[in-house]
């Protein structure tokens, strides 16, 4: 899914595609790639037309590299540019990014039939470690079984 909402504390660019790969960085894409190509002219597509480009932006160090990482262990494409009120705090950029990855995330899943889903990460940033584990096939009765007594 792509999004491009604005709020009065931040403008965000997100894209979000299942079906395509990881990649840290997008080559110059030349001029003709905003100018003629009927593609809106926004600050991260004129950006990219001259120099390379992280796939995200945010302004936020350690929300880039979250989100980065999620991108290359779900193996999916993941493009995000953000410019916020990051002279005031962090929040509202880290806020507002996340709901708008979410939503996408959402919209690119579609119905979600089927679908298990499980984690687990762990790792360090500037000194501090973290480790987080989920799931839930949305199937409770495999993990309800009860033994029977035979005594």
């Amino acid at each position: 899914g792509d999004r491009a909402p604005a709020t009065k504390e931040t403008a965000i660019e997100v894209r979000l595609d299942l079906d395509k790969g990881w990649a840290a960085e997008d080559p110059p894409r030349g001029a003709g790639s905003v100018w003629g190509s009927g593609e809106a002219a926004t600050p991260s597509t004129l950006r990219a037309a001259t120099e390379r480009t992280p796939r995200v932006s945010t302004g936020v160090a350690a929300l880039d590299r979250v989100l980065s990482e999620l991108s290359r262990a779900g193996g999916f494409e993941l493009v995000v540019w953000c410019d916020g009120d990051r002279h005031i705090d962090d929040h509202h950029t880290a806020e507002d990014v996340a709901i708008t990855v979410g939503q996408c995330l959402h919209e690119a899943l579609g119905d979600k039939a089927g679908l298990a889903r499980m984690g687990c990460a762990e790792g360090t940033s500037a000194g501090a470690g973290a480790s987080s584990g989920s799931g839930s096939s949305g199937d409770d009765d495999d993990d309800d079984e009860e033994e029977e007594d035979e005594g």
